[in-house]
């Protein structure tokens, strides 16, 4: 990093309880070897580097690697080659120990040489004590452990600027920063087309790099594409190596968007100066980062646009300052991720060796180069599910891996977000077990639903037989992944291997009128169709065939409006339990306000008559095995919805929980709600239960206006309603409040201050 001094602080300890050893000899041999000339090697053939031996006097001997990859870095082969024979002339050293030996290599200006210094005598540590190197690091191995060293950088930092603070609990923390286990091994594959990527898959690859940059952006586009296709359920990541210019930057990552990508590494020159905006596609930093004051890369690790920091100690100069940058990440919860520049055998064992001590979330290598075994950390248990590429990329290597994971929403309060953490944490998933989501909590607390890969499954081959796919289909995933109908358009589409357009970030009417141009399907909320149908010029695009319309009740007037917009809505019915869709709309009735809710295939529906609706009963292959407390869920699950069924066609009145009891009446506020949307100049409304000393609860509503309420208006109410189900306190507000999964909350609209209806 530019401006930082290398110096790294450690915890005091007396000599006698440190690991030592006697150099007594130390020896350079350069080294070349024939590199592929694809993916990563970039057109190279070769590759060069020196290897720096140390013996000591029990005749171990350990090596470091210098090699410097040319045009990456100021650094050339021969001053790497000039610091190390500088080095080597000192001649024997008198009991190395942890605490000397970055002191050592802080000596040498050479990054790489640096490296080949670090590694060479940790390595001759590492056998003295009968360990890995990362071995030293933890934490029953003082006196060197990477929370130490990070900390060290650390206050380094806020030692250089005061306006920076730093507070550090070791008795509190809450990531590990030591490697305390071996992860399994992984690996990222560079591929360069989609035959590479297949055959990648089929070798058991889950993470692709792919480089780009040398190619037309439309070129690399479709090449993208069509790696995605045939690598569905893997993870993409891009490489620009700061190929493209700093005004065509933003723009070239968008037409990216929608794709299964965690980042693009260094898109342009300047790369973090791009993230002080918004950006349609999240990117990494990577051989910038040691060009970077310690205040750029602050903020950078700030920004929500940062995917990760990629972290090579040939161009960094070693462990010291990639633990540091790791530790800085950590605690900006970014991931950090340990690769390589193309080193040999040596390089790439001490990098593995340095990914095992930052623990990233993985460390890359290459096709058709010796491989070293890579490190990546098990996929926390539960995912802040922010609203982003890499939540789709985290949930598709989860299904991959079969790995159970939970989805968290990420705008949840912290206590809230705990404590469902803490109920997961709690609970012991098995290999059967694929996801663990919440329930909206609209009438109660939140509970955690357990979904089983069979019934992940079985919903999707469901709802693909009732769409149907087409070699064209894009979804369009505007919903939260921590909930049913979001995650389920992401797991159908895995199966399906099609491409998805994510909207990346909280609702936005213009940036998703773009993204749906080219889907050919959706899912939607009711409050997202009516803000797009707020704009009088917005129409959906031909392609569009169909928009899954689910998540609350849509009110006669929006699917009147819908309709009459051209747009293919088809309503749907489902819940958590079920992993959304129960009941759709037939397709060939798309956009019709009256097209009736049919069960999909394998879906079995029980409810009441019209004169006596009924808790609706659901049996199926998709419903959730158990609640996370243990309380089973299949093979019958009774819903608090009510129902009927009409020559087999669902019809939902409403919630159990939702019924109003006035006077010894059942008022269902479905009913009183499409009444209140048909009147000119309502554009929504919600009816709830007030509490009343007389007749128990009367009859609340609260009402979105386009312009004042007419009186005549809410006197009509009075015909289209029986006296007991007519609104008696009304709100009128801008909008309605609505809980994270865009459902109204009819909780909430019941504080909202109210003014009395009189009807005459």
């Amino acid at each position: 990093m530019r401006g930082s001094s290398r110096k790294t602080c450690y915890r005091e300890r007396d000599d006698a309880e440190d690991r030592v050893t006697d150099i007594v000899d130390l020896s350079l041999r350069e080294l070349t070897w024939t590199l592929d000339g694809r993916g990563a090697a970039r057109g190279r053939t070769e590759r060069a580097g020196i290897v720096l031996e140390v013996r000591t006097a029990e005749g171990l001997v350990g090596r470091g690697e210098a090699s410097p990859l040319p045009g990456m870095s100021a650094e050339t082969l021969a001053d790497a080659r000039a610091e190390l024979v500088k080095f080597v002339a000192r001649g024997a050293f008198e009991l190395v120990s942890e605490q000397t030996v970055f002191t050592l290599a802080e000596t040498v200006a050479a990054p790489s040489a640096r490296f080949a210094i670090e590694t060479a005598l940790l390595d001759v540590l590492a056998q003295t004590s009968k360990t890995s190197i990362s071995g030293l690091f933890e934490e029953d191995a003082p006196p060197i452990t990477a929370f130490d060293v990070a900390v060290g950088r650390m206050r380094e930092i806020v030692e250089r600027d005061p306006a920076i603070t730093l507070v550090v609990e070791r008795g509190s923390r809450s990531v590990p920063w030591t490697a305390t286990g071996r992860a399994n091994p992984a690996s990222a594959t560079v591929v360069d087309d989609a035959s590479d990527a297949a055959a990648a898959i089929r070798a058991g690859a889950r993470c692709l790099k792919i480089k780009i940059g040398d190619l037309s952006i439309d070129d690399d586009v479709e090449r993208v594409r069509a790696i995605a296709v045939v690598s569905a359920g893997a993870t993409l990541r891009l490489d620009a190596n700061q190929r493209w210019a700093r005004t065509d930057a933003v723009a070239h990552l968008a037409r990216f968007a929608g794709l299964p990508i965690e980042f693009v590494e260094e898109p342009c020159p300047g790369a973090h100066e791009l993230l002080r905006s918004a950006l349609p596609v999240p990117i990494a930093l990577d051989e910038s980062l040691d060009e970077l004051s310690t205040e750029e890369i602050f903020t950078a690790l700030e920004s929500p646009h940062l995917g990760a920091l990629i972290l090579k100690p040939t161009l960094l100069g070693g462990f010291a300052p990639c633990i540091a940058l790791a530790a800085l990440a950590r605690f900006a919860n970014k991931p950090a991720i340990v690769t390589h520049t193309l080193e040999s055998d040596i390089g790439r064992a001490a990098c593995a060796e340095l990914a095992r001590v930052v623990r990233g979330r993985d460390s890359f290598t290459t096709s058709n180069e010796p491989v070293v075994e890579q490190v990546v950390t098990a996929p926390s248990t539960t995912v802040i599910a922010a609203p982003e590429l890499a939540t789709v990329a985290m949930v598709w290597r989860a299904l991959a891996t079969r790995t159970p994971i939970s989805l968290v929403h990420h705008a949840l309060p912290p206590a809230e977000i705990l404590r469902r953490r803490s109920a997961v944490d709690a609970v012991a998933l098995t290999g059967d077990d694929a996801v663990v989501l919440f329930t909206s909590g609209s009438t109660a607390d939140a509970r955690g639903v357990v979904l089983s890969r069979a019934a992940l499954t079985a919903a999707a081959e469901a709802s693909a037989k009732h769409l149907g796919w087409r070699p064209d289909d894009v979804w369009f995933v505007p919903l939260s992944l921590a909930h049913a109908g979001g995650l389920a358009a992401i797991v159908r589409c895995w199966h399906a291997r099609k491409p998805l357009e994510l909207l990346d970030g909280a609702w936005d009417r213009g940036r998703a009128a773009v993204l749906l141009e080219r889907c050919t399907l959706a899912s939607l909320v009711p409050t997202q169709l009516a803000d797009l149908l707020a704009d009088p010029g917005w129409r959906p695009a031909p392609k569009l065939r169909a928009v899954l319309l689910g998540g609350a009740a849509a009110s006669p007037s929006l699917l009147a409006r819908a309709s009459a917009r051209g747009v293919p809505f088809l309503t749907t019915y489902g819940m958590t339990e079920s992993f959304g869709q129960l009941a759709t709309a037939p397709l060939d009735r798309a956009g019709d306000p009256d097209a009736p809710l049919v069960p999909l295939a394998g879906v079995e529906l029980i409810a009441g008559t019209r004169e006596a609706p009924a808790p609706i009963r659901v049996r199926g292959p998709m419903l959730a095995s158990r609640y996370l407390d243990g309380t089973p869920i299949a093979p019958e699950l009774v819903t608090r919805d009510l129902g009927y069924l009409d020559n087999g066609a669902l019809v939902v009145v409403g919630r159990v929980d939702d019924v109003i009891i006035t006077g010894g009446e059942n008022v269902h506020p479905a009913t009183v709600e499409a009444v209140l949307a048909a009147t000119p100049g309502v554009r929504a409304a919600i009816a709830f239960a007030v509490p009343d000393e007389t007749w128990g609860q009367i009859v609340g509503a609260a009402v979105v206006t386009e312009h004042e309420l007419d009186p005549a208006a809410v006197a009509a109410w009075h015909a289209a309603l029986p006296a007991h189900a007519r609104p008696r306190e009304l709100a009128v507000v801008r909008e309605l409040p609505l809980l994270a999964t865009g459902k109204l909350d009819r909780r909430a609209a019941s504080q909202l201050p109210r003014t009395p209806v009189r009807y005459h």
